[in-house]
């Protein structure tokens, strides 16, 4: 897997996974250093199980201390596959392997995401693809919207006056992550506030990651459109008992990076509002 290959991220033996130094030792001892140990664990917590992915929480101990990770487990079967696997064919990244890539990537362009421990991918000769990624715990971290809840309180529409200075903080934060994320070429597909973490390392001093990289792409054509779905995501899971329009509007002059708002900027506000009303509408329906 070329794509993911990087000085502390290195294949083990023959077995179609790498592992990061820093949890060689870890998945040695826990008996997880081999592709088939992995994929077949059921240690720890399941989170969530469907046909095609399984969620787990596992806790073990990395550099002398006890830590969470969360593993990924992917397995799908097709005849396509298996006519790929007899003909010793390369397949295309599996949904495990295309996320350590895509967490590559942003780590190259400079943007704050989750770390990788390890990540494999087996194509099995009977056309099953099964794939794997592993991550720890961001330690600390809280999902955006649910930091915005117990860190901020709601909103008091009698009362007016200056807003908190330490959400025009994060808002800040949160919009100079997602700008730098598009201006580097590309879209998240799933860009609701509970795939920012946030973690507040001082008053007012706020840390974000970007998690859930699976969808990620990067296009060069149709772009807009796709920015639209990431920005009206956003706008759409914000909690609505803490962030007021105005917030909203410093959010998009901070990721557009400007002071004032030129004709091109309404054009996308608009656009991200009708996007934003077409996914209240849906709800509704399905409400």
């Amino acid at each position: 897997m070329s794509e993911v290959s990087n000085p502390t991220l290195a294949a083990l033996d023959a077995e179609p996974l790498w592992i990061a130094d820093d949890y060689r030792d870890a998945l040695r001892d826990a008996r997880l250093d081999r592709f088939d140990a992995i994929m077949q664990t059921d240690r720890g917590f399941c989170l969530r199980a469907l046909s095609d992915r399984e969620n787990w929480q596992l806790r073990l101990n990395v550099n002398g201390r006890r830590r969470n990770l969360f593993l990924k487990k992917h397995h799908t079967r097709s005849r396509w596959r298996r006519l790929k696997a007899w003909l010793w064919l390369p397949d295309a990244p599996s949904a495990g392997r295309q996320e350590a890539i895509n967490l590559r990537k942003l780590e190259a362009a400079g943007i704050p995401c989750m770390e990788l421990a390890a990540c494999g991918q087996r194509l099995r000769p009977d056309g099953l693809l099964e794939s794997f990624l592993l991550t720890p715990e961001l330690e600390g971290f809280t999902q955006l919207d649910d930091f915005l809840r117990a860190r901020f309180a709601p909103l008091d529409t009698a009362r007016t006056g200056p807003r908190d200075p330490d959400l025009d903080r994060l808002t800040e934060r949160v919009a100079a992550v997602a700008a730098r994320f598009h201006r580097a070429g590309f879209n998240h597909r799933d860009l609701y506030c509970c795939h920012f973490f946030v973690r507040e390392n001082g008053p007012g001093d706020f840390e974000i990651r970007l998690i859930d990289l699976q969808r990620v792409q990067t296009r060069t054509k149709g772009r807009r459109r796709w920015l639209v779905k990431d920005l009206a995501q956003l706008a759409y899971s914000a909690p609505r008992d803490r962030i007021k329009c105005s917030l909203k509007m410093a959010f998009i002059r901070r990721y557009l990076g400007v002071s004032k708002l030129r004709p091109e900027h309404k054009r996308l506000i608009r656009e991200v509002l009708a996007k934003h009303q077409a996914m209240e509408s849906k709800q509704g329906r399905i409400a």
